[in-house]
């Protein structure tokens, strides 16, 4: 136990996140979102470069009492708003033109919706937007191959850098506007749930994936052999690759479907109570998770753990099946070899297996110590009978249905018994904190490393607690609308430490869009897919350190001894050093299926093989290659990448 509590001192050296449930389907895997999205499609499409000359007002409003949380868009009536796609997709106001940043707080009218309903330029369902659009066709930049040839020769020739660099300017400019138009039309739905949002929402999507599809084709005329130009020739590449959507529309139909489907039997899966066959309807969540977090019953735990995955990944194998042929064949028409080289492309690194082995090996010893330490505190809790001295933990007792994060079973595993973990909820309350002066405290906190202030926009239109009026998908976000001044962030938030925590993560990453917003747009986004979330993650290590929240006055004693921060420094081994092993089997199983290194009659064999090398944990009942046991995890349907 001892070199266990010596080696926490170093803890904050593996600080990786889980990643929480992501958006399910995305026709181009690009534009990541960031923060704790919620299970619906938003295009946060990254940000851009923050210039330190330029500096926002910090007047911040108030929450009316009336309709706390909701935020206007405009001073102006709802029914007189009309988008307008010249105008970065805001509203014209009898045909003049008004910047979001100029309008006045308006406390009378909060409505943070934007209608697209009516947008001419917003066509439904037409899958020849692209090419049917006058600004694609005929004299538009675009078209490289105007001429009586069109060798290789003539093409490199012609082309010379000043006209490939007025075809990116246009073409950023254009991007910037539709992706706006889409993530107002995602944001209107997650913050507004109902029907007519939601069609809107798939609409704007389809409308964006056409969009993305044209540009792809368009760079893909243009031979970037003679470029020298490092940048211009890197927005081509990147301009080059658009994932899903490059597939034939029958097929990216077909792929899109698969996905649906399986989520679809992942989001509605229910089981049965143990040992209470007509207790039914149990759910993911809130039930299950629960009963995995709290319950100290061996069979209980057992039992939930396999009725979700015969429920879940069981039912889903066949489809996943030809899930993976479908983005394989996406991969090499982004001329990848393999879905698993596509999705390692973002990291810049001809060698990502072996760094990812290599970093691994580094934090192995720290994890082995605490397994070791883990493993003994189980044993005597369950019995030498069921939990060996050397061999792999069972997957099913490590408090969380997938044994990627160990914090439900702190509490009986603490180094130190008795010493309380810090919660500064009651006080929070006693203070009479509210979510907006949360997100004011989390603005100070970044104001005082000399980083920027929030725009005024974002104090007006983000979504910061629950509207009483409309269902709100509650699951913490950060948004970019991709035209430089407007960033939100939805958020339930409730007067808690765990909120006042995710706060500060989320508008990280908004200090993080404003970083790179003078970027062009296809240069908004994280250094690599991971980037953000670390960026997060940092902040949260640091608000969340017991000093920290003494210096705020909400820890009104000392609790600056040994055993206080060996047991704070332990809870976030539990969650983020446990973790990591678990995000490299995702992946590392995921790229092994993609290569073609496994046969899809070895999908399970190879699933536990890795979980057993990497996490030391097997599963508590014999299993089959009946069992599909990685689709009981919602990023393996979704078809989403993890280890970011």
């Amino acid at each position: 136990m001892y070199r266990l509590v010596s080696l926490l001192f170093v803890i904050h050296t593996c600080s990786s996140s889980p990643q929480l449930d992501l958006p399910p389907i995305s026709s181009t895997q690009r534009n990541y979102g960031y923060g704790l999205l919620s299970s619906t499609q938003s295009i946060n499409s990254p940000g851009n470069q923050y210039d330190r000359n330029f500096q926002y007002s910090t007047a911040r409003p108030t929450a009316g009492p009336s309709t706390a949380g909701v935020y206007s868009v405009s001073s102006t009536p709802y029914s007189r708003i009309n988008p307008d796609i010249n105008n970065n997709g805001y509203p014209s106001v009898d045909g003049r033109v008004s910047s979001s940043t100029l309008r006045p707080y308006d406390d009378r009218s909060r409505d943070d919706r934007i209608d697209l309903n009516n947008d001419p330029n917003f066509r439904r369902n037409d899958p020849d937007f692209v090419r049917s659009d006058p600004r694609y066709t005929g004299s538009n930049p675009y078209d490289f191959n105007r001429g009586d040839t069109n060798t290789l020769d003539d093409r490199v020739n012609r082309v010379n850098l000043q006209q490939i660099r007025d075809f990116l300017l246009q073409a950023d400019d254009q991007a910037s506007k539709e992706c706006t138009n889409n993530v107002a039309a995602q944001w209107n739905f997650e913050t507004d749930v109902n029907d007519a949002t939601q069609h809107a929402a798939l609409d704007a999507q389809q409308r964006y994936t056409l969009f993305q599809r044209g540009l792809w084709e368009a760079a893909q005329q243009i031979p970037r052999g003679a470029i020298r130009d490092f940048a211009t020739y890197r927005q081509l590449s990147l301009l080059s690759i658009i994932g899903p959507a490059a597939l034939p529309p029958d097929q990216l139909d077909r792929y899109n479907r698969i996905i649906n489907d399986m989520l679809a039997v992942y989001n509605t899966a229910e089981i049965c109570a143990y040992n209470e066959p007509f207790k039914c309807g149990l759910h993911l969540q809130p039930e299950l998770q629960f009963i995995m977090s709290h319950s100290r019953d061996w069979d209980e735990l057992s039992h939930v753990w396999t009725e979700w995955r015969r429920n879940t990944g069981r039912r889903i194998r066949d489809l996943y099946e030809q899930l993976v042929d479908l983005t394989n064949q996406a991969a090499r028409l982004n001329n990848f070899t393999d879905a698993s080289a596509y999705w390692m492309f973002p990291y810049e690194t001809t060698n990502m297996r072996q760094e990812v082995d290599e970093v691994w090996e580094q934090i192995k010893p720290l994890y082995d110590q605490l397994h070791a330490y883990v493993r003994r505190r189980l044993r005597e809790s369950y019995g030498p009978e069921r939990i060996s001295r050397s061999a792999p933990m069972p997957a099913h007792i490590l408090g969380d249905m997938w044994g990627q994060s160990w914090s439900g079973i702190v509490p009986f595993t603490l180094p130190y018994p008795g010493k309380n973990l810090v919660d500064v909820s009651p006080e929070m309350l006693n203070q009479g904190y509210t979510p907006l002066t949360m997100f004011q405290l989390a603005e100070e906190f970044f104001v005082s490393m000399n980083m920027t202030a929030m725009p005024p926009d974002f104090w007006s239109l983000s979504v910061l607690d629950n509207p009483p009026d409309r269902h709100v998908h509650c699951q913490p976000s950060a948004w970019d609308f991709c035209n430089r001044h407007d960033y939100r962030i939805k958020m339930c938030t409730h007067v808690d430490m765990k909120d006042l925590i995710t706060a500060h993560h989320e508008m990280a990453h908004i200090e993080y869009f404003l970083a790179y917003r003078n970027q062009p747009k296809v240069f908004r986004d994280g250094a690599n897919p991971g980037f953000h979330e670390a960026i997060g993650e940092t902040i949260a290590l640091s608000v969340a350190s017991p000093r920290h929240l003494q210096t705020l006055g909400l820890v009104q004693r000392s609790v600056d001894d040994t055993a206080h921060d060996i047991n704070y420094l332990f809870t976030q081994a539990m969650d983020k050093l446990a973790f990591l092993p678990f995000a490299l089997v995702m992946d590392r199983w995921r790229w092994d299926v993609f290569t073609g290194d496994v046969r899809k009659e070895q999908y399970n064999c190879h699933w536990w093989r890795l979980r057993e090398q990497y996490q030391g944990v097997k599963p508590p009942v014999l299993r089959s290659e009946l069992d599909f046991d990685p689709g009981s995890k919602y990023h393996v349907p979704a078809n989403i990448p993890y280890i970011r």
